[in-house]
């Protein structure tokens, strides 16, 4: 069995009392900032009472010793108390700073400064429940100062990129070595912690080792469900999962400046520009491609006199053929998120409300050097996708089994700061990755009718008969979603008795990191270790057996919890684990891209897309309940 290295330094003993101070709580009454309630049994009564809890003594309040094991919340504040004492009272030598944000408290070390911002240490309280140890994460981050807008010199100060501005294959190594630094050139200022008069607690300076299991590989089903472990070489072999057999017009849209750009585009998906890096449509996609149907709108500006009629001009275009894709060359400069293309979220709008899939090409991007050489199959990809093709599949772990990836989009009032709206939508899938739908759950002013509709959508939704092949549901969601809307959703699926339900919280950004004993201290693909009962840490991204070269930046490990719902019967937490994992491989907006699962990261997308829309006029939502996947 292999063993991962976590982020957590383990106290000497888990097992120890502490003093607080307490008082009976009387209905209504405020806290002060100093202050936390907690249930405690009277011991007079036997019953249980809430009492205001401090750390320090204060008139009609009386001490109260505690097990460290009776709240581990208030375990962990704490030790994040004793610690920053701890610091306090020492010869430390770097500037740290007490971090507090609504749960989460955590002391922040600088290392170095920077006018983009600080490289810090981050040491967070944490109660590793799998090996009932008390301790603290440590991790390397990068705090971006709010005024600096995110670029190339970010993501280097980051490490995502290395000193050449190229993707950080030492990504791993390089955090490791950036904390064992910070450890061996600050532990005596934080080795200790004193609880009360007891001898003092020591923290340990080594990472602690946890046993790692391992996923399957993730498998795609392509034409005749031929099986391979690679999406462009199964692709490439065997053909789509599912082919298009109509009709299809390809209209080029571009400004004329962009022309050249704009053949040398269509010379590359036909195949004849870089054909050992992408073979052509037919070949690929077994798609028909070429001069017969292949049409272009020139444009002479961007603006919305010129793009405001391009949606009708496709359609009209489009007379005598079963299906038509646009292709939209515009200029878009990622690095500082700014478009100088303003109006391009218009058309994607206008198309979509006319049912036309669009196909958005960043000529900032792929005009530079073999840009279009090793993008041109992922541009194919995507419109493939979106005119109702099928590359491939993922061979599923549970079978019918509908997923729902649910997300949000709330628009705050820029005065006030106040959320003015409430939008949710779930993104439809299967096991196998097979998108279906995204539905518009809620669109509402007043949070109170916006958990109503929530609910009672879900319900309709789970109720209509559309899904009534499936015999298990699982809901994906984000990390951040509110406790109040996770009982919204709660309350729904306790009204579908015709499925079972699994909730699953998903974390791409989390706390948690891990380094294995490779030279390259990155662990291997699909490994996974747990962290509680219902808590899981997973590698979408690693080495491979066989291959352990690191050719790119691996992603982080993948936070995942398991939401315990009334009446859930026992269940298999593996086989739900390979689905996620599984999703990670089903996305279809390029080969071997982004590794995160298709029912979190498609909603990320959809959120960005709505946040922009918002601002057009005649803004509707309901057109956005698609069974397109428009926004790939």
């Amino acid at each position: 069995m292999a063993q991962i290295r976590l982020n957590f330094l383990a106290l000497s003993d888990s097992s120890f009392s502490f003093t607080v101070f307490r008082k009976p709580k009387d209905v209504g009454e405020k806290l002060d900032k100093t202050q936390m309630a907690y249930s405690f049994t009277n011991e007079e009564t036997q019953l249980r009472c809430n009492y205001i809890i401090s750390f320090s003594s204060d008139q009609n309040f009386e001490p109260y010793k505690v097990s460290s094991h009776d709240f581990i919340g208030l375990t962990k504040k704490f030790l994040l108390l004793r610690l920053l004492s701890s610091i306090s009272n020492s010869s430390n030598t770097y500037k740290f700073y007490h971090y507090k944000s609504f749960t989460d408290e955590q002391i922040e070390f600088v290392l170095e400064e920077f006018a983009e911002g600080n490289r810090i240490i981050v040491l967070t309280p944490y109660y590793l429940e799998e090996q009932n140890k008390f301790g603290f994460l440590i991790d390397f981050k990068f705090a971006k100062n709010k005024d600096v807008v995110f670029n190339k010199h970010v993501q280097r100060l980051s490490l995502s990129l290395d000193d050449n501005f190229r993707s950080n294959k030492n990504y791993y190594s390089d955090k490791y070595h950036i904390i064992q630094n910070f450890i061996s050139n600050s532990y005596p200022s934080w080795a200790r912690i004193q609880i009360g008069n007891d001898l003092p607690l020591e923290i340990s300076n080594q990472l602690t080792e946890v046993p790692s299991f391992l996923l399957g590989k993730k498998e795609y089903l392509f034409n005749i469900n031929n099986a391979a472990y690679s999406q462009f070489q199964g692709l490439r072999n065997y053909g789509p999962f599912k082919k298009i057999d109509q009709d299809v017009l390809f209209v080029f849209i571009f400004e004329t400046r962009f022309k050249s750009f704009a053949n040398q585009l269509y010379l590359s998906l036909l195949g004849k520009l870089n054909p050992g890096t992408f073979s052509g449509f037919e070949s690929m996609f077994k798609l028909k491609f070429g001069l017969s149907n292949v049409k272009q709108i020139s444009l002479n500006s961007n603006d919305q006199n010129e793009l405001k009629n391009v949606a009708q001009t496709v359609k009209n275009l489009a007379f005598g053929y079963e299906k038509v894709i646009g292709i939209f060359v515009e200029d878009h400069d990622e690095e500082n998120k700014i478009t100088t293309s303003p109006n391009y979220y218009y058309l994607k709008y206008n198309f979509i409300k006319e049912d036309i899939p669009l196909q958005v090409v960043n000529y900032r991007t792929l005009g530079e050097k073999n840009s279009l050489k090793w993008s041109t199959s992922n541009v194919a990809l995507a419109i493939f996708s979106k005119l109702g093709g099928i590359p491939w599949i993922v061979k599923p772990s549970n079978t019918n089994c509908l997923i729902l990836g649910i997300g949000s989009s709330h628009k705050i009032d820029h005065e006030t700061g106040e959320v003015s709206k409430y939008f949710a939508y779930s993104v439809c899938l299967d096991s196998s990755g097979l998108y279906k739908s995204l539905e518009v759950l809620a669109d509402e002013t007043e949070h109170s009718h916006y958990l109503e509709k929530l609910q009672s959508n879900l319900v309709n939704l789970l109720n209509s008969g559309k899904y009534s092949n499936y015999t298990s549901c699982v809901l994906h969601l984000p990390f951040k979603i509110k406790h109040r809307e996770i009982e919204a959703l709660t309350k729904a699926l306790a009204q579908v008795s015709s499925m079972e339900f699994i909730v699953i919280k998903i974390n791409l950004d989390n706390k948690f990191f891990g380094y294995s004993t490779h030279n390259t201290y990155v662990p291997y693909e699909s490994s996974f270790i747990k962290l509680s009962r219902n808590e899981y840490l997973v590698w979408f991204e690693g080495l491979l057996y066989g291959k352990e070269i690191v050719d790119k930046r691996m992603g982080n490990p993948v936070h995942i919890q398991f939401l315990n719902l009334p009446g859930t019967k026992s269940f298999d937490e593996r086989k739900y684990l390979q689905d996620v994992l599984n999703l990670s491989g089903a996305n279809w907006r390029g080969f071997n891209a982004k590794s995160i699962p298709i029912s979190i990261y498609y909603s990320q997308i959809i959120a960005k897309y709505t946040k922009a829309f918002e601002t057009l006029d005649s803004y509707d939502e309901s057109i956005l309940s698609n069974e397109r996947p428009w926004f790939l």
